[in-house]
């Protein structure tokens, strides 16, 4: 598993590479994963049990020529991410935790130890509705399969895989799939880390 996750860590620097050159927001975001020297990995994979996985097989099915590379890369991996979903149970959406949720490879409790960065995958199961939240954490996506909703500032826009969406910190955000999953890199950066989104 070590080889996979290292060839992995490499594909997402250099497709992130490309845009990290264009000095933009969203680029300095991508440089600064780009640039980030990942430490050595003090936790380990071990095969998920989240529910999650029962969308894994179709997640991976949206791509693009772009992203086609990446998900490759991804694909033997996916199994064995820390799929996980730690918001606050919600009434009105009690199974949302089986539908959603996120795989963290770099970041404060992640296997790949990094109190100031965090670096995952962002995996929605079809027909799923992620309610809008916030974050201190600048959050940067890169979507890699499935078309979806994603909302910021009340304007909505269909992403399409290979297209970056920036998420500036504490600006309130959704995303909202349909007859596909979304699963999409995200990179999180900033001077807090560590503090989870709140739902609004």
């Amino acid at each position: 598993m070590p080889n996979f996750i290292d060839h992995l860590i490499e594909e997402s620097k250099r497709f992130l590479n490309g845009r990290a050159q264009i000095n933009d927001d969203i680029g300095q975001e991508a440089a600064k994963f780009v640039m980030r020297e990942i430490p050595p990995s003090i936790g380990t994979f071990e095969k998920s049990d989240s529910p999650l996985i029962r969308w894994l097989e179709e997640a991976i099915q949206f791509g693009s020529s772009e992203t086609e590379g990446l998900l490759k890369a991804l694909k033997p991996v996916l199994p064995f991410l820390p799929w996980k979903y730690n918001y606050e149970p919600r009434p009105d959406m009690p199974d949302l935790g089986s539908r959603m949720g996120w795989g963290e490879i770099l970041g404060p409790e992640a296997p790949f130890r990094d109190e100031h960065f965090c670096y995952g995958f962002t995996l929605l199961g079809k027909n799923t509705f992620y309610p809008a939240h916030y974050h201190p954490a600048t959050e940067l996506y890169i979507v890699l399969s499935g078309h979806a909703e994603w909302t910021l500032d009340g304007v909505t826009t269909v992403r399409h895989p290979g297209e970056f969406v920036l998420h500036p910190s504490n600006r309130i955000h959704s995303m909202r799939t349909t007859e596909e999953p979304l699963l999409a890199l995200y990179t999180w950066s900033g001077e807090d880390v560590v503090t989870l989104s709140k739902y609004v």
